[in-house]
């Protein structure tokens, strides 16, 4: 897993649209998204951080029937609330077709809204293999983001920062490229993702990763 420097100013100006039109939407609400939580177990959307324990990741880890999506968790979909809020079916259209394809990416992964108390548990994203660069939101900074590193099989715990942050990796579906990791927000916090991937268009391949590269370079440089 990659920290990128966020230093180009038009990228640091669509993250900033989609900040400020999550933050004036009612996704922020607690009487709004509280009832439209999706969450599992029955307990996640009370005592989720258990969830996120190394004791929960050797379960998932010994589950053969995980295919990659996260099954502990707690959030808000974006795309589940885009009928009672046009602002919120605003960014969403935006975080599907502007902006993945002004950063270069083909494909989107997941945008969600975490409240206090949300987060994701133990995941691999084996399902939808590709380079994925996940950009998070929080105030202040008061959540985390964890893996597990796949040479040394220590859990590496690294905390957000107030604003905006972006990591990239490849997630592949090969025992020995999975990166089993999760977050946990205690503040409202945004995640939105694009992906990089050719599983579904091989004849893409070096194509999709030249793309790659350019953004990761765009990313760090202040032009």
């Amino acid at each position: 897993m990659t920290e990128l420097v966020i230093r180009n100013h038009d990228i640091k100006k669509k993250l900033e649209y989609v900040r400020s039109t999550v933050w004036s939407s009612k996704a922020i609400n607690s009487e709004y998204y509280t009832p439209r939580l999706k969450f599992k177990p029955d307990d996640a959307d009370k005592d989720g951080e258990k969830y996120l324990s190394e004791e929960w990741l050797h379960k998932n880890m010994n589950d053969d029937n995980h295919q990659g999506f996260p099954m502990e968790h707690c959030s808000l979909p974006m795309q589940g609330s885009t009928k009672d809020d046009p602002l919120i079916e605003e960014i969403y259209r935006y975080s599907r077709e502007n902006f993945i394809y002004e950063l270069g990416a083909n494909s989107s992964a997941v945008f969600l809204f975490y409240p206090p108390g949300g987060f994701v548990g133990w995941h691999t994203n084996q399902n939808n293999s590709g380079y994925q660069f996940i950009f998070t939101y929080s105030e202040k900074g008061n959540g985390y983001f964890q893996y597990r590193d796949p040479q040394t099989e220590n859990i590496i715990v690294t905390k957000d920062q107030p604003g905006w942050r972006c990591h990239y990796h490849h997630f592949g579906e090969a025992k020995e490229d999975l990166l089993w990791h999760s977050a946990f927000a205690y503040e409202p916090r945004i995640t939105v993702c694009v992906l990089f991937r050719w599983w579904d268009k091989p004849q893409l391949k070096d194509q999709v990763l030249a793309m790659k590269d350019q953004l990761i370079e765009e990313i760090q440089s202040e032009e």
